[in-house]
């Protein structure tokens, strides 16, 4: 693409973000999709659910900008102003959906659907809609004036979907947007600061790149050179920083241990303590994680741990809770428990903090173990020193223990 596809604006709407009761975390994730496109963002901006304000910053932004995207604001409640305020832009009506409609029907499976949800299935006249499988509302976008005015949901994970699946299409056909030549990769566990390092010292010709740092992950972007280029600087970083935290593509670390089990038709079983249940929580996530879940257990205790897990009373006396004996024998429980259902058992144990530590084994000291009940019983046992808090050694801990399942899964 030779040539920007217009200018861009972006608007999250909610009282939850004008009064600090969530950080906005779309801003970033937008700006980058729409470089991507080769669009220009201008101005990003956070307001309050106020209806005169809203209907002025849209009016406002698109006397800047090609395409304006607002945030939040579309769900069921009498604050939720999107669909009213976009409508009243556009100078159109809102039209009922049975459509829609239906989908949230069915999507309650039999439980009491409230009224007030109807008005999500209520879209502005003529507008495309946009749908959401990750959750009740829809999005949608149309032509307002000279501008494209597109309204997506708040959830970080309803957006992203939408983005990816339905934006990206509507955009390119609209603006006439040919496809750019970006190598997309993610990066785990690795700082952004060693990330950017290992990129300047790797540079390829005239290849530029960009990074977004989330919560659970790094993606980073290869643009411009040639496709040769770009593959060796990916080639490079991945060998600098191993194949294990260097995907190719954007991908969670929970999404490709569901891939890697589900093209074995395997089955893991989970044996978390200082994650307190976070690994099964991020695999469930995932629609149609039961076919690759078989069950967890949550054993934050030592007597739980040999309840539940028949851990030798032993090896946490000897050895203590945070050990590789320790989680070896966990994994070991775990398939056993699970009673020949699962093929794969991860099991967690380190210290959380922001006390519990010692000189032997300080804050953020984790040990994990993977398990193959196949293969003469193949396991992998690993220590890691993770900084920061109690939520981001939690948070890491679960991405590694993805990241080991895979490397047991594939080595």
């Amino acid at each position: 693409m030779s040539k920007q596809s217009g200018k861009a604006a972006i608007l999250c709407v909610g009282n939850e973000l004008t009064e600090g009761k969530t950080g906005d975390v779309h801003g970033k994730y937008l700006s980058a999709f729409l470089r991507e496109l080769n669009f220009t963002v201008v101005k990003i901006l956070v307001i309050a659910d106020e209806w005169e304000r809203f209907v002025r910053e849209i009016k406002g932004l698109l006397g800047e900008a090609d395409v304006v995207i607002v945030t939040g604001g579309l769900g069921p409640t009498s604050d939720d102003l999107s669909r009213e305020v976009v409508a009243e832009v556009a100078g159109v009506q809102l039209e009922f959906r049975q459509d829609i409609w239906d989908a949230l029907v069915e999507r309650f499976s039999g439980r009491k659907i409230s009224e007030t949800n109807r008005k999500q299935a209520y879209i502005p006249a003529g507008f495309t809609v946009f749908e959401n499988p990750r959750g009740t509302a829809p999005g949608f976008a149309g032509g307002v004036d000279s501008g494209v005015v597109v309204a997506l949901p708040g959830p970080p994970r309803e957006l992203q979907g939408m983005v990816q699946e339905s934006l990206r299409p509507y955009l390119m056909e609209r603006f006439h947007v040919s496809p750019v030549s970006v190598l997309s990769a993610t990066a785990f566990l690795v700082p952004e600061s060693e990330l950017e390092e290992v990129l300047q010292e790797s540079r390829q010709g005239d290849v530029h790149w960009g990074t977004r740092a989330e919560s659970l992950r790094i993606t980073f972007f290869l643009r411009g050179g040639s496709e040769a280029d770009r593959e060796a600087l990916f080639q490079a970083v991945q060998d600098r920083l191993s194949s294990e935290r260097i995907h190719r593509g954007e991908v969670d670390a929970a999404w490709l241990v569901y891939k890697a089990l589900e093209l074995r038709s395997y089955k893991l079983v989970c044996a978390e303590s200082c994650t307190g249940g976070l690994v099964t929580k991020l695999l469930t996530d995932i629609a149609g994680s039961s076919s690759v879940l078989w069950g967890a257990f949550i054993c934050y205790s030592n007597t739980a741990k040999e309840k539940q897990l028949d851990v030798d009373r032993r090896i946490l006396e000897e050895y203590g809770a945070v050990s590789e004996e320790a989680v070896r024998a966990m994994a070991a429980g775990a398939l056993s428990a699970a009673e020949g259902g699962a093929d794969v058992a991860i099991a967690i144990s380190g210290v959380a903090g922001p006390s519990g530590g010692t000189p032997e084994k300080p804050v953020g000291t984790v040990w994990i173990s993977a398990a193959l009940r196949r293969r003469g019983k193949t396991v992998i046992a690993r220590q890691y020193q993770f900084g920061g808090g109690r939520d981001l050694v939690r948070r890491r801990s679960a991405v590694a223990a993805f990241l080991l399942i895979v490397e047991l899964l594939e080595a």
